[in-house]
């Protein structure tokens, strides 16, 4: 992780920039699936997000837990196997011009319905009441 100190962060940037493996020409999407970015990603978001998520993975009787969130303009499912070793963070804009039926059928594909169902609930709370304040995330892909 101690590659990436060098990103600058609020109040020096404008903001928060989180680091994904791949990302869209449009930067509405970005995946992240080296941990050393996911852990990265999670020290940004935040100590008390961080305790919430360990506290996930113990309750789990699986083998790893699925989160959805929001961040920003975006809805983030973090995927994270229960000993945190590996795992997937995917980034979505709230707003996608697609139907809603190909959205569902690309999260189940991916996911699951009940991680399909819980994407569109944080998905309508962004987009019923979005302060344009809250546009503090940005995507980044690292180029080292």
């Amino acid at each position: 992780m101690e590659k990436y100190y060098l990103i600058e962060q609020p109040p020096i940037a404008e903001k928060y920039t989180f680091l994904v493996d791949d990302i869209s020409d449009k930067v509405n999407y970005g995946r992240a699936t080296d941990i050393d970015k996911i852990n990265y990603n999670r020290k940004l978001i935040g100590e008390k997000f961080d305790i919430d998520l360990k506290v996930g993975l113990l309750m789990a009787e699986s083998k790893g837990s699925t989160f959805v969130f929001d961040l920003g303009t975006f809805v983030t499912v973090l995927e994270l196997r229960a000993d945190q070793k590996e795992g997937k963070m995917t980034f979505f804009d709230c707003v996608i011009d697609m139907p809603k039926s190909d959205i569902n059928k690309m999260l189940v594909d991916a996911y699951s319905q009940n991680i399909a169902n819980e994407w569109f609930k944080v998905q309508e709370k962004l987009l019923e009441n979005f302060p344009l304040e809250n546009d503090i995330i940005r995507l980044h892909k690292p180029e080292f």
